[in-house]
């Protein structure tokens, strides 16, 4: 996602903020579960949500890490933060960050666990890079990722009208279908897990990888 195109999402996520649960969480929370699931977080996880987005997300971790783990969320836009702090009535503000994926702010191998749930899809290819590569940083040797994304794996004719109506309608669009699997594997990743859900018309794919070491 080049610079103008982070403000522009930024933007857009901010508007749909007060609207996002209802239009686009059924959809989503139920997909973000299964792979929350797929993870199998232990009760003392470290687990960082990126695009928490209204932190639904964040509260079904906080649930599986129970007081013995730690679940923190991020998002770029700051009304989604807000409204993330405002559900899950934390005490503690360093719960939910307004932050970029392209430059974490968190120390190498702090988290045991990372979730980016149709979220990665949003980056272009080379910020996509970045953020894989801040991804593999913060997570330890050895921790465990799910992203959920639509999927180039499923079908060619999908992928295509999908990534021609992000050209062509680029607010109600705003991603583009990524092969999962082969985006983990080439920035480091061991993939595990995969599964394929239809959204509709939209082929979804989960899919869980292990962090391998750091050359």
């Amino acid at each position: 996602m080049r610079r103008e195109q982070t403000h522009y999402s930024k933007a857009w996520y901010n508007a749909l903020s007060p609207y996002y649960d209802v239009l686009v969480d059924p959809v989503q929370g139920r997909l973000r579960g299964r792979g929350i699931e797929y993870l199998g977080v232990s009760p003392d996880d470290r687990v960082l949500d990126i695009g928490c987005g209204t932190g639904r997300g964040v509260a079904t971790l906080q649930n599986a890490v129970g007081s013995d783990g730690q679940v923190i969320g991020i998002d770029i836009a700051e009304q989604m933060c807000q409204l993330a702090r405002d559900q899950l009535d934390d005490e503690d503000p360093s719960v939910v960050v307004c932050g970029n994926a392209l430059s974490l702010p968190f120390d190498t191998d702090s988290f045991d666990v990372v979730l980016a749930s149709f979220t990665l899809e949003l980056f272009a290819d080379d910020h996509r890079t970045t953020v894989l590569e801040e991804i593999h940083r913060v997570l330890r040797p050895g921790g465990r990722i799910c992203v959920i994304s639509p999927t180039t794996a499923a079908s060619d004719t999908i992928s295509l009208l999908y990534t021609r109506l992000n050209d062509v309608f680029p607010t109600l669009v705003d991603s583009r279908p990524l092969d999962v699997s082969t985006v983990l594997t080439n920035a480091g990743f061991g993939v595990v897990q995969t599964h394929i859900e239809w959204v509709l018309v939209v082929p979804v794919e989960l899919v869980v990888a292990h962090c391998g070491l750091r050359g």
